[in-house]
């Protein structure tokens, strides 16, 4: 009867690892940006370590009087992804790159939109990666809210948020722009601007507790600034 219970514990053990979803864990993250006002045709970040089946998420801005960000590359030669671009004063796009290859010095570089004029103004960008994320399909939700000039905050659209789900939120204010995580997120990499003529980004990270619906995400601020923002979501890897 011992031996019995044993292994049943073992079974039932095993049974639960099965079901459990892997823990989503930031692994790396750089930030750069370009403050001159100058038009460019590339910005590149530091390069860092990057580990083969991650997943890599930028967060990209530019200003509007130019062009928006149009593709990213990476030194790895990861495939990135586009979610919906947005658009205020400040242009502000996620992109992603799932199951990446691995490079000891990964250089992440967005590149402008190559139609009309190949330059962009002011960019910058935030690069996470990630660790237990779906290697096959991560992306789960791409969403926003009111972009332009918002006083106090961005909020984005409700949504709903599967347990152990990495929620991303990205704005870029302008000019200036102190930030306050909304409950739930914190600021996991910023650029606060110390002068009101330039512009503040920052990528927010959640990873949901648990199953909710109704949702939102948001981020807080002092005064009416032009803002642009966007939600991404990346589903967990199922454990083994």
């Amino acid at each position: 009867m011992r031996y019995l219970m044993k292994t049943l514990a073992v079974v039932v053990f095993f049974v639960l690892c099965l079901d459990a979803d892997a823990t989503i864990t930031l692994v790396a993250h750089k930030i750069t940006k370009d403050l001159t006002g100058a038009e460019i045709t590339a910005l590149a970040t530091p390069g860092y370590n990057s580990t083969a089946g991650n997943l890599i998420v930028v967060w990209a801005v530019s200003y509007s009087g130019a062009q928006p960000v149009g593709y990213v590359t990476d030194s790895a030669g990861d495939t990135f992804v586009g979610a919906t671009l947005q658009k205020g004063t400040w242009y502000g796009q996620f992109f992603y790159a799932k199951s990446v290859k691995g490079d000891p010095f990964n250089v992440v570089t967005i590149h402008p939109a190559t139609t009309g004029r190949a330059t962009f103004i002011y960019p910058g960008m935030n690069v996470l990666e990630y660790s237990g994320v779906d290697q096959a399909a991560p992306l789960d939700l791409d969403t926003a809210g009111t972009q332009g000039a918002l006083a106090g905050s961005w909020t984005s659209g409700s949504f709903n948020a599967p347990a152990g789900e990495l929620v991303l939120l990205g704005i870029v204010t302008a000019n200036g722009g102190s930030y306050t995580a909304g409950p739930g997120f914190k600021i996991e990499d910023a650029y606060l601007t110390p002068t009101s003529s330039k512009f503040s980004f920052a990528a927010l990270e959640q990873v949901s507790p648990n199953a909710r619906t109704g949702v939102t995400a948001s981020v807080t601020w002092t005064g009416t600034l032009q803002a642009t923002g966007a939600v991404v979501s990346f589903k967990p890897a199922a454990a083994h």
